[in-house]
């Protein structure tokens, strides 16, 4: 019964590791992303949108979508900005 606990510690303690190094390269790899997606997204809306009121509306758009995407994937993480 002994090999049992001790085992079952193992791969308990792999889980928690595998789940930080998901963890964190999903939170860096959207932090090294969101800085072209702030540039890039208004140049596409500017570019592909055609009515002058509507490409500033969807640059808005765009820009909350950013901001609740960083937030789902705070969620996700586990993490919150408040604490960093």
């Amino acid at each position: 019964m002994q090999h049992n606990t001790i085992f079952i510690r193992f791969i308990r303690s792999l889980l928690n590791i595998t789940s930080k190094i998901i963890t964190f390269t999903i939170h860096h790899a959207f932090e090294a992303l969101i800085g072209p997606l702030i540039v890039i997204g208004p140049i596409l809306c500017i570019m592909l949108v055609e009515p002058w009121p509507i490409k500033f509306v969807s640059i808005g758009v765009w820009l909350v979508f950013l901001y609740f995407l960083s937030k789902a994937i705070d969620k996700l993480i586990g993490r919150d900005k408040r604490d960093n």
